[in-house]
C-alpha cells in the first residue's frame, strides 16, 4: 500500500502547488484590472481614409 500512499502524497502536493499558483495568477490579474491604464479605456485605431 505504500505505492498508493506515495502517489497520493505526490498528487496532494501537486494540487496544493497548482492551487497556490492559480491564486497568485488570479491576484495578478485582479491587480492589473484594478490599476488605471491611463488611456481612459479608449483604443486608438489608425484612420487610413484620406
Amino acid at each position: 500500500m505504500s505505492d498508493h500512499d506515495d502517489r497520493a502524497a505526490r498528487l496532494a502536493a501537486q494540487l496544493r502547488a497548482n492551487l497556490r499558483r492559480r491564486k497568485e495568477q488570479a491576484r495578478g490579474v485582479a491587480a492589473e484590472d484594478a490599476a488605471p491604464s491611463g488611456d481612459g479605456g479608449v483604443t486608438a485605431t489608425p484612420d487610413d481614409r484620406s
